[in-house]
């Protein structure tokens, strides 16, 4: 399909197609929301296209997505957010970025998360979990999505002869064009393929498995056992491996590092793909601590194996603007 044929399609069936865009956006789905909501606004400029209209049908789907999400999050709690974390290649960066900015601007974070991706997916039941109210949320999240879609259907209203412009040029080269595109799509595609691989290749250091861990703490081996999930995944799974301290991955300062320097050290996380505990490890190495291995499997492994486990509490965190991250504290 030519620019020239996918703006008329969007001139026909803008209305139906842009909300189901933005609910695939809304669920993760990497489908081109923004692009279209462009290309919509610069068809209104030349009143080929209402946006009162489409914004109306975009915020109706929507709200009605994320009502979905906030209330599974809030009547299923945390579990939620870490299942739906683990559908990403990047689970624990999106569940730790949504949480400090959730942890910091409480619902006001809805107005903006929707720019930010990964956000816009775990917002919706990250509010549920902080039981923020439905009035309240309902307020944030249509705010929020006036002003994600109503801000690229503005750029597109206003630059639309540059990008009726760009269409025409584009339908002009015709096959060409089409080709060209794939060609930097595959390259694209196959040097983020090529680095993610790169980058799982050195994130691979000599795990310690969940049996020789636990033979370790029975010879009365002296080995600091790190716990690296977020207060969220605590919540989700509110134990512990017997021994293990709760420090978050960005609270490992200098201090830290000279603390742990001469120690055999254990990080673990969440889940068995929850890189974040092998990401600090290369990161401790690089600062000259040699003896630190990432636990293989996580806690879920752990667990998984029947191995014994502590109860930990988790504080609850106030759910409006003055929330702070919480803690968890051994039971």
């Amino acid at each position: 399909m030519s620019p020239a044929d996918s703006l008329q399609f969007l001139d026909r069936y803008g209305v139906v197609i842009l909300p189901a865009l933005a609910v695939a956006e809304q669920i993760g789905l990497p489908l081109p929301a923004v692009p279209a909501l462009l290309a919509v606004g610069a068809l209104a400029a030349h009143g080929r296209s209402s946006i009162p209209l489409v914004l109306g049908a975009i915020s109706v789907a929507a709200l009605a997505i994320d009502f979905v999400w906030y209330e599974l999050g809030r009547r299923r709690g945390a579990r939620v957010l870490v299942r739906l974390c683990q559908l990403s290649l990047e689970a624990d960066s999106w569940l730790r970025r949504a949480e400090s900015t959730f942890a910091r601007y409480a619902a006001r974070s809805m107005l903006a998360a929707k720019f930010i991706p990964g956000l816009t997916t775990v917002m919706p039941p990250l509010a549920g979990v902080f039981a923020i109210p439905r009035g309240r949320f309902a307020l944030y999240d249509f705010a929020g999505v006036l002003l994600w879609a109503g801000t690229w259907l503005a750029l597109g209203y206003f630059f639309s002869d540059a990008i009726v412009l760009v269409a025409a040029k584009a339908s002009a080269l015709g096959r060409m064009l089409g080709l060209v595109m794939v060609t930097a799509l595959a390259g694209y595609i196959l040097v983020k393929y090529g680095r993610r691989r790169l980058f799982l290749k050195k994130l691979r250091t000599a795990p310690v498995s969940p049996e020789a861990l636990k033979r370790r703490l029975d010879a009365g081996d002296d080995v600091t056992i790190i716990d690296l999930r977020t207060a969220l995944d605590v919540a989700a799974t509110p134990y512990a491996i017997p021994g293990s301290r709760w420090l978050a991955d960005d609270a490992i300062d200098e201090h830290e590092v000279e603390l742990l320097r001469s120690r055999d050290v254990v990080l673990y996380c969440a889940s068995p793909n929850d890189a974040t505990s092998a990401r600090v490890a290369l990161q401790l190495k690089h600062k000259g601590i040699s003896r630190v291995r990432p636990l293989e499997g996580g806690l879920a492994a752990w667990m998984a194996l029947n191995l014994p486990v502590r109860t930990v509490q988790l504080p609850v965190a106030a759910a409006d603007e003055s929330s702070r991250r919480a803690e968890p504290t051994a039971a």
